[in-house]
Protein backbone atom coordinates (compact mmCIF):
# COMPACT_ATOMS: atom_id res chain seq x y z
CA UNK A 1 0.00 0.00 0.00
CA UNK A 2 2.76 2.41 0.95
CA UNK A 3 4.66 1.63 -2.26
CA UNK A 4 1.55 2.40 -4.32
CA UNK A 5 1.02 5.71 -2.50
CA UNK A 6 4.65 6.68 -3.05
CA UNK A 7 4.36 6.02 -6.79
CA UNK A 8 1.19 8.09 -6.90
CA UNK A 9 2.85 10.99 -5.08
CA UNK A 10 5.84 11.10 -7.40
CA UNK A 11 3.58 10.86 -10.47
CA UNK A 12 2.31 14.33 -9.54
CA UNK A 13 5.43 15.75 -11.16
CA UNK A 14 3.85 14.98 -14.55
CA UNK A 15 1.26 17.67 -13.88
CA UNK A 16 2.62 21.23 -13.84
CA UNK A 17 -0.17 22.58 -11.62
CA UNK A 18 0.30 19.81 -9.05
CA UNK A 19 4.09 20.17 -9.13
CA UNK A 20 3.85 22.95 -6.54
CA UNK A 21 4.98 21.65 -3.17
CA UNK A 22 2.53 22.20 -0.34
CA UNK A 23 3.78 25.05 1.90
CA UNK A 24 1.93 23.50 4.87
CA UNK A 25 3.91 20.28 4.60
CA UNK A 26 5.66 19.82 7.98
CA UNK A 27 9.14 19.65 6.51
CA UNK A 28 8.69 22.50 4.01
CA UNK A 29 7.07 24.85 6.54
CA UNK A 30 9.84 24.37 9.07
CA UNK A 31 12.54 24.86 6.42
CA UNK A 32 10.94 28.10 5.21
CA UNK A 33 10.09 29.70 8.56
CA UNK A 34 11.53 27.70 11.46
CA UNK A 35 15.22 27.19 10.72
CA UNK A 36 17.92 29.53 11.98
CA UNK A 37 18.56 32.27 9.43
CA UNK A 38 14.90 32.47 8.34
CA UNK A 39 14.14 35.52 10.50
CA UNK A 40 13.10 37.75 7.59
CA UNK A 41 10.67 35.14 6.27
CA UNK A 42 9.23 34.58 9.75
CA UNK A 43 8.79 38.31 10.44
CA UNK A 44 6.94 38.70 7.13
CA UNK A 45 4.62 35.82 8.02
CA UNK A 46 3.95 36.99 11.58
CA UNK A 47 3.34 40.63 10.65
CA UNK A 48 0.99 39.56 7.87
CA UNK A 49 -1.03 37.10 9.95
CA UNK A 50 -1.60 39.28 13.03
CA UNK A 51 -2.33 42.54 11.18
CA UNK A 52 -6.10 42.33 11.73
CA UNK A 53 -5.63 42.45 15.48
CA UNK A 54 -3.86 45.83 15.23
CA UNK A 55 -0.68 44.32 16.60
CA UNK A 56 2.57 46.22 16.92
CA UNK A 57 4.77 44.99 14.05
CA UNK A 58 7.49 42.49 14.94
CA UNK A 59 10.84 44.22 14.32
CA UNK A 60 13.37 41.74 15.67
CA UNK A 61 12.87 38.06 16.33
CA UNK A 62 15.02 35.15 17.44
CA UNK A 63 14.25 31.67 16.15
CA UNK A 64 14.59 29.21 19.03
CA UNK A 65 15.49 25.55 19.24
CA UNK A 66 12.29 23.58 18.69
CA UNK A 67 13.27 20.42 20.53
CA UNK A 68 12.19 19.65 24.06
CA UNK A 69 14.56 17.16 25.64
CA UNK A 70 13.34 13.66 26.40
CA UNK A 71 13.65 14.07 30.17
CA UNK A 72 11.41 17.14 29.95
CA UNK A 73 8.32 15.36 28.65
CA UNK A 74 7.68 11.75 29.64
CA UNK A 75 11.04 10.73 28.18
CA UNK A 76 9.85 11.75 24.69
CA UNK A 77 11.41 14.11 22.22
CA UNK A 78 9.04 16.84 21.00
CA UNK A 79 9.57 19.13 18.02
CA UNK A 80 7.45 22.22 17.44
CA UNK A 81 7.00 23.60 13.92
CA UNK A 82 8.23 27.14 14.65
CA UNK A 83 9.28 28.60 18.00
CA UNK A 84 10.55 32.19 18.25
CA UNK A 85 11.00 35.06 20.69
CA UNK A 86 10.72 38.83 20.09
CA UNK A 87 12.89 41.52 21.68
CA UNK A 88 10.34 42.10 24.45
CA UNK A 89 10.27 38.39 25.33
CA UNK A 90 7.00 37.44 23.66
CA UNK A 91 6.98 33.81 22.54
CA UNK A 92 5.44 32.73 19.24
CA UNK A 93 4.68 29.10 18.44
CA UNK A 94 3.35 28.49 14.92
CA UNK A 95 1.88 25.12 13.98
CA UNK A 96 0.91 24.28 10.38
CA UNK A 97 -1.48 21.33 10.06
CA UNK A 98 -3.28 19.59 7.20
CA UNK A 99 -5.87 18.20 9.61
CA UNK A 100 -7.97 20.50 11.77
CA UNK A 101 -7.12 19.18 15.23
CA UNK A 102 -7.30 20.62 18.74
CA UNK A 103 -3.67 21.52 19.40
CA UNK A 104 -4.09 24.27 22.01
CA UNK A 105 -3.68 22.24 25.21
CA UNK A 106 -0.85 20.16 23.78
CA UNK A 107 1.09 23.17 22.58
CA UNK A 108 0.53 25.14 25.78
CA UNK A 109 2.19 22.30 27.66
CA UNK A 110 5.10 22.12 25.23
CA UNK A 111 5.66 25.86 25.35
CA UNK A 112 5.37 25.99 29.13
CA UNK A 113 8.19 23.44 29.29
CA UNK A 114 10.27 25.49 26.88
CA UNK A 115 9.63 28.76 28.69
CA UNK A 116 11.06 27.43 31.93
CA UNK A 117 14.44 27.35 30.21
CA UNK A 118 14.40 31.14 29.99
CA UNK A 119 13.96 31.64 33.73
CA UNK A 120 16.96 31.87 36.02
CA UNK A 121 16.91 29.57 39.02
CA UNK A 122 14.67 31.06 41.68
CA UNK A 123 13.16 33.67 39.35
CA UNK A 124 9.45 34.34 39.75
CA UNK A 125 7.38 32.53 37.08
CA UNK A 126 5.26 35.66 36.66
CA UNK A 127 8.18 37.21 34.79
CA UNK A 128 7.51 34.93 31.83
CA UNK A 129 6.25 36.84 28.79
CA UNK A 130 3.15 36.36 26.65
CA UNK A 131 2.62 33.16 24.71
CA UNK A 132 1.02 33.48 21.28
CA UNK A 133 -0.04 30.30 19.50
CA UNK A 134 -0.73 30.48 15.77
CA UNK A 135 -2.51 27.49 14.25
CA UNK A 136 -2.85 27.29 10.45
CA UNK A 137 -5.17 24.53 9.19
CA UNK A 138 -5.65 23.38 5.63
CA UNK A 139 -9.02 21.77 6.36
CA UNK A 140 -12.20 22.84 8.12
CA UNK A 141 -13.66 21.26 11.23
CA UNK A 142 -17.33 22.24 11.43
CA UNK A 143 -17.71 20.94 14.98
CA UNK A 144 -14.77 22.94 16.32
CA UNK A 145 -14.77 26.03 14.08
CA UNK A 146 -17.62 27.96 15.67
CA UNK A 147 -16.30 31.33 14.56
CA UNK A 148 -17.31 32.95 11.28
CA UNK A 149 -14.89 33.48 8.44
CA UNK A 150 -11.37 32.12 8.01
CA UNK A 151 -9.74 33.87 10.97
CA UNK A 152 -10.19 33.87 14.74
CA UNK A 153 -8.33 35.39 17.67
CA UNK A 154 -8.94 34.42 21.29
CA UNK A 155 -7.21 35.81 24.36
CA UNK A 156 -7.68 33.35 27.19
CA UNK A 157 -5.87 35.29 29.90
CA UNK A 158 -3.25 38.00 30.32
CA UNK A 159 -0.46 35.91 28.85
CA UNK A 160 -2.08 33.34 26.56
CA UNK A 161 -3.73 33.85 23.18
CA UNK A 162 -4.48 31.74 20.13
CA UNK A 163 -4.75 32.80 16.50
CA UNK A 164 -6.49 30.36 14.16
CA UNK A 165 -6.45 30.46 10.36
CA UNK A 166 -8.48 28.15 8.13
CA UNK A 167 -7.20 27.91 4.55
CA UNK A 168 -10.24 25.92 3.39
CA UNK A 169 -12.48 28.85 4.29
CA UNK A 170 -10.00 31.41 2.97
CA UNK A 171 -9.83 29.64 -0.40
CA UNK A 172 -13.59 30.16 -0.81
CA UNK A 173 -13.21 33.95 -0.81
CA UNK A 174 -13.77 35.10 -4.39
CA UNK A 175 -12.23 38.55 -4.22
CA UNK A 176 -9.03 38.20 -2.25
CA UNK A 177 -7.27 41.49 -1.57
CA UNK A 178 -3.70 41.47 -2.87
CA UNK A 179 -3.10 44.72 -0.95
CA UNK A 180 -3.96 43.06 2.37
CA UNK A 181 -0.80 41.60 3.91
CA UNK A 182 -2.75 38.89 5.71
CA UNK A 183 -4.35 37.81 2.45
CA UNK A 184 -0.94 37.73 0.80
CA UNK A 185 0.48 35.44 3.49
CA UNK A 186 -2.47 33.06 3.31
CA UNK A 187 -2.38 33.03 -0.49
CA UNK A 188 1.27 32.04 -0.26
CA UNK A 189 0.51 29.23 2.19
CA UNK A 190 -2.42 27.87 0.16
CA UNK A 191 -1.58 25.45 -2.63
CA UNK A 192 -4.89 26.45 -4.24
CA UNK A 193 -3.53 29.88 -5.24
CA UNK A 194 -3.01 30.10 -9.00
CA UNK A 195 0.46 30.75 -10.42
CA UNK A 196 -0.32 34.29 -11.60
CA UNK A 197 -1.54 35.43 -8.19
CA UNK A 198 1.29 33.63 -6.39
CA UNK A 199 3.80 35.48 -8.56
CA UNK A 200 2.23 38.84 -7.61
CA UNK A 201 2.32 37.93 -3.91
CA UNK A 202 6.01 37.04 -4.10
CA UNK A 203 6.81 40.24 -5.97
CA UNK A 204 5.15 42.31 -3.22
CA UNK A 205 6.68 40.45 -0.25
CA UNK A 206 10.50 40.00 -0.26
CA UNK A 207 10.23 37.76 2.80
CA UNK A 208 7.84 35.40 1.02
CA UNK A 209 10.04 35.51 -2.07
CA UNK A 210 12.86 34.10 0.06
CA UNK A 211 10.51 31.45 1.43
CA UNK A 212 9.60 30.50 -2.15
CA UNK A 213 13.31 30.14 -2.97
CA UNK A 214 13.57 27.55 -0.19
CA UNK A 215 10.49 25.74 -1.51
CA UNK A 216 12.03 25.71 -5.00
CA UNK A 217 15.29 24.37 -3.56
CA UNK A 218 13.43 21.53 -1.84
CA UNK A 219 11.77 20.76 -5.16
CA UNK A 220 15.11 20.65 -6.98
CA UNK A 221 17.11 18.62 -4.45
CA UNK A 222 16.53 14.82 -4.45
CA UNK A 223 17.41 14.52 -0.76
CA UNK A 224 15.27 17.51 0.27
CA UNK A 225 12.39 16.24 -1.82
CA UNK A 226 12.70 12.79 -0.26
CA UNK A 227 12.36 14.31 3.22
CA UNK A 228 9.38 16.36 2.01
CA UNK A 229 7.59 13.33 0.57
CA UNK A 230 8.38 11.25 3.64
CA UNK A 231 6.11 13.64 5.54
CA UNK A 232 3.49 13.46 2.79
CA UNK A 233 3.49 9.67 2.99
CA UNK A 234 3.01 9.76 6.76
CA UNK A 235 0.00 12.06 6.28
CA UNK A 236 -1.41 9.72 3.63
CA UNK A 237 -0.92 6.70 5.88
CA UNK A 238 -2.76 8.52 8.65
CA UNK A 239 -5.60 9.43 6.29
CA UNK A 240 -5.87 5.81 5.09
CA UNK A 241 -5.90 4.59 8.69
CA UNK A 242 -8.63 7.05 9.62
CA UNK A 243 -10.74 5.97 6.66
CA UNK A 244 -10.25 2.30 7.51
CA UNK A 245 -11.13 2.98 11.15
CA UNK A 246 -14.38 4.64 10.10
CA UNK A 247 -15.29 1.87 7.68
CA UNK A 248 -14.63 -0.85 10.23
CA UNK A 249 -16.42 1.06 12.97
CA UNK A 250 -13.50 1.07 15.36
CA UNK A 251 -13.04 4.79 16.01
CA UNK A 252 -13.08 5.57 19.69
CA UNK A 253 -15.40 8.21 21.00
CA UNK A 254 -18.44 7.57 18.80
CA UNK A 255 -21.69 8.67 20.39
CA UNK A 256 -23.07 5.13 20.45
CA UNK A 257 -20.12 3.97 22.57
CA UNK A 258 -17.37 1.43 22.20
CA UNK A 259 -18.42 -2.07 21.19
CA UNK A 260 -16.75 -5.27 22.39
CA UNK A 261 -13.49 -5.93 20.59
CA UNK A 262 -12.83 -2.37 19.45
CA UNK A 263 -10.07 -1.76 21.97
CA UNK A 264 -8.09 -4.75 20.74
CA UNK A 265 -8.45 -3.69 17.10
CA UNK A 266 -7.48 -0.12 17.92
CA UNK A 267 -4.33 -1.30 19.68
CA UNK A 268 -3.43 -3.37 16.62
CA UNK A 269 -3.73 -0.27 14.44
CA UNK A 270 -1.63 1.75 16.90
CA UNK A 271 1.13 -0.89 16.73
CA UNK A 272 1.12 -0.83 12.91
CA UNK A 273 1.27 2.97 12.80
CA UNK A 274 4.09 3.05 15.34
CA UNK A 275 6.07 0.50 13.31
CA UNK A 276 5.67 2.77 10.27
CA UNK A 277 7.24 5.64 12.17
CA UNK A 278 4.07 7.68 12.75
CA UNK A 279 4.51 10.06 15.70
CA UNK A 280 2.89 9.26 19.03
CA UNK A 281 0.88 12.51 18.82
CA UNK A 282 -0.64 11.44 15.49
CA UNK A 283 -1.37 7.93 16.80
CA UNK A 284 -3.17 9.45 19.79
CA UNK A 285 -5.25 11.59 17.43
CA UNK A 286 -6.21 8.55 15.32
CA UNK A 287 -6.87 6.00 18.05
CA UNK A 288 -7.50 7.91 21.26
CA UNK A 289 -5.11 5.61 23.12
CA UNK A 290 -3.21 7.03 26.08
CA UNK A 291 0.29 8.14 24.92
CA UNK A 292 1.94 6.30 27.82
CA UNK A 293 0.39 3.04 26.58
CA UNK A 294 1.52 3.72 23.00
CA UNK A 295 5.11 4.17 24.21
CA UNK A 296 4.98 0.66 25.69
CA UNK A 297 3.53 -1.03 22.60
Amino acid sequence: MKKFIKQKVYSMNNNKKENLLKPLNDYAFKRMFGDKGREEQLKTLLNGLIILNNEVPVKNIEILEKEIARNDYNNKEVRLDVLAKTDDGRIFNIEAQYSNVDIRKRNIFYIAKTLTKFLDKGQDYTQMKDISLIAIFENENKKRDKYEGYYNHEKFNESEEVYTYNLARFDKIKNKDINNSQHRCLMFLSDKTDEKMRKKVIEMEPGLAKAQEILDFINSSPEEKRLYYDRELVKMDIAVAKKRNTQEGIEIGKEEGIEIGKEEKTIEIAIKLKNKGVSIEDIVEITGIDPKLIEKL
